[in-house]
């Protein structure tokens, strides 16, 4: 298994293989699904390729493959979760150079629903959780994972 130690991604892996992340949801074939540290859209969760590559394209077919298919899991799972008016799901890597993508529940309650999710970033830090909401919302993410 790849690993680079100077990446925030793989240390996340890191910490969910020495079973110290509250924030894990489940493990699949080749990723890790967790619940993103911070909520300012409700149900924000992260799907971490287990290995560092840095390019999808630099992936086997047969892993593209089931990698989307896991992330389809995941995306449902969310959607089951929390009925969001839309998922958004963003996988670009330039900040951390490492296949991972971050899912966005959005609601049509959100002021700014039209737009993309990051435009509030510089206030996400404002939405942080601790280990307890995040164990409140794996559970409820966990209830609805078809496995």
């Amino acid at each position: 298994m790849r690993e680079n130690q100077d990446c925030s991604i793989c240390r996340r892996v890191s910490i969910w293989r020495g079973g110290r992340n509250p924030y894990f949801i489940h493990e699949f074939e080749h990723s890790i699904f967790i619940v993103g540290d911070h909520q300012f859209h409700r149900g924000y969760s992260l799907l971490l390729l287990k290995e560092h590559v840095r390019e999808l394209h630099e992936l086997e077919p047969s892993v593209q493959v089931a990698l989307f298919q896991e992330l389809m899991r995941a995306g449902r799972a969310l959607v089951d979760a929390f009925n969001p008016w839309k998922m958004n799901y963003s996988c670009y890597g330039n900040l951390d150079p490492h296949i991972h993508w971050h899912l966005f529940p959005r609601y049509d309650t959100e002021p700014d629903h039209l737009n993309h999710p990051w435009l509030h970033a510089s206030e996400f830090k404002e939405h942080l959780i601790d280990s307890e909401a995040a164990r409140y919302l794996v559970e409820r993410i966990k209830s609805n994972l078809v496995i």
